[in-house]
């Protein structure tokens, strides 16, 4: 990890990007327009994806940097169509955090 690169960096609201130690990056998402729980919510409502903070059971990741070999374990795992995993319970989650970061 280089000066410029943070471990947790908020890319918006209800988002963030890990880097881990070993170079690999995760983005973690929930909300509006994502594959979630609360993907749907009523737009009418004022809810919207930049600027309300938002929770939810479940996520949508997407790997930013990892060897592709393990990349395609955690799709295949996953059932991942190669670029995001959609509704990722937090036990999941950990799972995919683990092995990013070892």
């Amino acid at each position: 990890m280089t000066n410029r690169e943070k471990a947790f960096n908020n890319w918006r609201h209800n988002c963030i990007h890990l880097t881990f130690p070993n170079g690999n990056k995760l983005s973690t998402v929930w909300g509006v327009g994502t594959y979630c729980d609360n993907h749907n919510l009523d737009m009418k409502l004022g809810i919207d994806m930049w600027s309300n903070f938002l929770d939810s059971n479940t996520c949508e990741i997407m790997i930013l940097k990892a060897p592709s070999k393990l990349i395609k374990k955690i799709h295949k795992k996953y059932d991942g169509d190669g670029s995001v995993i959609g509704y990722v319970t937090m036990t999941q989650w950990l799972d995919i955090v683990k092995m990013l970061s070892i």
